[in-house]
């Protein structure tokens, strides 16, 4: 399995928690990115996505929370 598969696969299996933002708008130069972050860990870079995954969704809490995300009102 290519290291993109298996980062693209973890994401997928937490799609619902967070990871549609990394299976919906990354590619191979955003895994790259993580990969290098990482220092090539495979299990770092993953650990980093989900950080990059739970950053996205407390910021999309908090823009609902104010009113400006679900209501119809932006």
């Amino acid at each position: 399995m290519s290291v993109y598969k298996e980062l693209e696969d973890y994401a997928m299996r937490n799609y619902e928690a967070g990871g549609h933002w990394v299976v919906e708008s990354f590619g191979p130069a955003d895994y790259d990115e993580y990969l290098a972050q990482a220092k090539g860990r495979v299990n770092r870079a993953k650990r980093l996505l989900k950080e990059f995954w739970e950053l996205k969704e407390e910021l999309c809490r908090d823009v609902r929370g104010h009113g400006g995300c679900l209501d119809g009102d932006y």
